[in-house]
């Protein structure tokens, strides 16, 4: 249905406003469309596509309520009631009295927007060109914003997209180097290793000889060199392999 908030006195008028107002607008290329899930009326350009919510309301005065007698004889009725007479209903009194003031409200837009009023001297059905030449400013301004909230989206979408784009080139950078780093150390490591075995292995030589045990452990301080080497790839048979897990309670 239209989004027309009114008191039931004030439907009809509020109707044939709608009802002149719309078919004027459709003139104007605009189309009437009802989101029914958002409980909204919606004005569409056909020649943008721009959309803006439309509304009829009447202004209600709204006043504090007065106790009537009926009403305290009610309260009095259900305060003197037996604790076990459920049969008495709580009576239900308003805080406040609404009075109709058939004085009619048309807002279209809500950013921008523009808001028209009956006035004491002129009604809104006076006012329907003023009203219509209104709604098209609006309409040129609404889709203005639109195109401009679409390039600043559009400017953040590509500056978070550079943003993101530096960001990660940055910490690949990082990478790369901290494994650079990795790699020279753990050369220089391999280098001291095969030194220091060359070293062992000339001191036993010059002193007597070679011992099997000592030949098995030389082997093995350069296979360390060996698997330390970024230049050489090969693979640890202990180091290489997952760590153990420790067996659970059964």
């Amino acid at each position: 249905m239209l989004n027309v908030a009114v008191t039931r006195d004030a439907l009809d008028r509020a109707l044939q406003l709608a009802d002149r107002l719309l078919k004027a607008l459709a003139t104007h290329a605009f189309d009437v469309e009802i989101d029914s899930g958002r409980g909204v009326t919606l004005l569409k350009s056909r020649e943008t596509g721009t959309k803006m919510e439309l509304s009829l309301t009447e202004h209600v005065r709204r006043t504090r309520h007065e106790i009537t007698s009926a009403e305290e004889r009610a309260r009095k009725r259900y305060h003197d009631r037996s604790l076990w007479n459920s049969a008495v209903p709580f009576p239900h009194v308003p805080q406040y009295d609404y009075h109709p003031t058939g004085k009619l409200t048309l807002q279209v837009g809500r950013w921008p927007s523009r808001t028209w009023n009956d006035t004491p001297r002129t009604q809104l059905e006076n006012r329907l060109e003023e009203i219509i030449a209104g709604i098209l400013v609006l309409a040129s301004e609404t889709h203005a914003r639109e195109l401009e909230q679409a390039r600043q989206a559009e400017e953040r979408r590509r500056a978070i997209e550079r943003y993101e784009f530096l960001t990660r080139r940055r910490a690949d950078e990082t990478e790369r180097f901290k494994q650079l780093e990795a790699e020279a150390t753990n050369l220089e490591r391999a280098l001291r290793l095969r030194a220091y075995a060359d070293a062992v292995e000339h001191r036993e030589r010059t002193e007597g000889g070679l011992t099997a045990e000592l030949d098995d452990w030389l082997h093995w301080a350069r296979a360390k060199a060996d698997w330390l080497d970024p230049l050489i790839q090969v693979s640890d048979p202990i180091l290489d392999a997952p760590e153990p897990k420790r067996p659970g309670y059964w």
